[in-house]
């Protein structure tokens, strides 16, 4: 559908036209005619066109005069994104928006208010309201844009409050990307006969994301790193765990002449909003980041996310690499998995139902490596069939085993036969099998 041929105002009809945008997605053409009629439920995955989705309703319903609106996000990042979406339609519609979210002055957004559409966090809209600056007593709409985002960062009790002090015949959108009980329960309690809009989760395309995963010891990490971004160009985006990590591995870049810039929750907000301008335009082309950022980040023409840290929740790892492959455009996401990780790894390939390939990084880039999954059994461990130099017993090649890397727990059934004999191995260590001197010739099998 497009949207010249849809029944709403003619200035939207030009604001959208302007900004290029002429045909709908499937969540906008799917979502619109219902939110216009009433309350909605839409899951869709993130990169989808939601924003929109909810917008053109919202400026179908609003007259200008007051607060009408409040659309509730879960970070700062995404605020400032949908209400700059916001302000370019209402340009058109001669009316006003806001942003307000923490860690800025509040008197610079007490001053923007009133406002037809207010678009906040969770935490400073409740704070405007208690001081008595924001009153939502007469909105027409309420928008919970990635609902479950907000519950997984706590703020259910903080959402309920405000719903509870919203306009009872308000119309109400719920977006989220999966939908967990508790955003069922949210929206069986606070809406009214919503219509359900079931598209997709926010899983992975994998026709537009290549996912890899490298194997390596945690002091091999950053010159791994390092080669990577030497030999393929494109507009990074690295993920780490905590904040103290993002901090030094992107010092340690631009101590390498890598232009990389941060991003976590321990910045002033006007730092966080300079970095995410110059990563849009371009001016910076390496952005390292917390999981803070694995939503609300909207760049266009991110080619590759790298989890330096394996995410320890698999619903991160969709998160993050999700920043990529977006919009018909492709991708590439690669973990680094050491030692410790493995559990998580294989928590994320089981809820993905993705086998991730293995790859090794040189200096020459990006070389496949063989996968030996297809010889495993049901708990990963694949038959090791070989031949030593010498004869020698079960401890010694377990001793031969663990100079190599491959720690005892991950060996099963060793059985000796002369020089010859058969082993099992969990797949993940099938290459370093090669590198135990005791071993000539090595095959694998069923």
């Amino acid at each position: 559908m497009y949207f010249k041929d849809m029944d709403i105002d003619t200035k939207t009809k030009k604001a959208l036209h302007n900004r290029g945008f002429v045909k709908a997605t499937e969540v906008q053409e799917k979502s619109i005619v219902p939110a216009l009629r009433g309350d909605v439920i839409v899951q869709s995955k993130t990169g989808s066109g939601k924003t929109l989705a909810f917008l053109i309703p919202v400026f179908e319903t609003i007259k200008g005069q007051g607060n009408e609106a409040l659309i509730l996000v879960p970070t700062r990042e995404l605020a400032q994104q949908v209400e700059k979406e916001a302000r370019v339609i209402a340009k058109y519609h001669n009316v006003k928006t806001v942003a307000i979210y923490g860690g800025v002055s509040i008197d610079r957004q007490v001053s923007n208010l009133p406002a037809s559409i207010i678009v906040g966090t969770p935490g400073r809209v409740m704070d405007l309201m208690r001081r008595g600056h924001l009153d939502i007593h007469n909105i027409k709409v309420l928008v919970l844009d990635e609902a479950d985002r907000m519950l997984d960062m706590g703020f259910i009790e903080d959402i309920r409050w405000i719903i509870s002090r919203a306009n009872i015949n308000r119309k109400t959108y719920l977006f989220s990307a999966t939908m967990p009980q508790e955003v069922m329960r949210l929206a069986s309690r606070y809406m009214k006969k919503p219509s359900k809009i079931i598209l997709s989760e926010d899983k992975i395309a994998p026709e537009k994301i290549k996912q890899y995963y490298v194997e390596m010891e945690h002091n091999e990490k950053f010159e791994k790193l390092t080669y990577l971004l030497k030999s393929e160009e494109g507009k990074y985006l690295i993920f780490c765990n905590t904040k103290s990590e993002v901090q030094y591995l992107s010092k340690k870049l631009r101590v390498r002449k890598f232009p990389a810039r941060e991003i976590h929750g321990d910045m002033r907000q006007t730092s966080r909003t300079k970095v995410m301008e110059e990563y849009k335009t371009g001016k910076i082309k390496i952005l390292v980041a917390t999981d803070v950022a694995s939503r609300g980040i909207d760049v266009k023409g991110i080619t590759h996310v790298i989890n330096y840290d394996v995410p320890r929740f698999p619903k991160d790892y969709v998160h993050r690499i999700g920043r990529t492959g977006r919009m018909n455009s492709e991708g590439k996401a690669i973990t680094f998995v050491t030692s410790n990780d493995h559990e998580f790894f294989t928590r994320i390939e089981e809820y993905t139902g993705t086998s991730i390939k293995r790859v090794e990084i040189s200096k020459d880039g990006i070389a496949e490596r063989r996968d030996y999954r297809r010889f495993a059994d049901m708990y990963g461990m694949i038959n090791v069939h070989f031949t030593m130099s010498k004869s020698a017993g079960e401890w010694e090649i377990v001793r031969e085993a663990e100079s190599v890397g491959i720690s005892e727990d991950v060996i099963g059934s060793i059985d000796v036969n002369g020089n010859k004999g058969k082993m099992k191995v969990h797949y993940r260590f099938a290459d370093q099998i090669k590198n135990i001197r005791l071993f000539k010739d090595v095959s694998f099998g069923l």
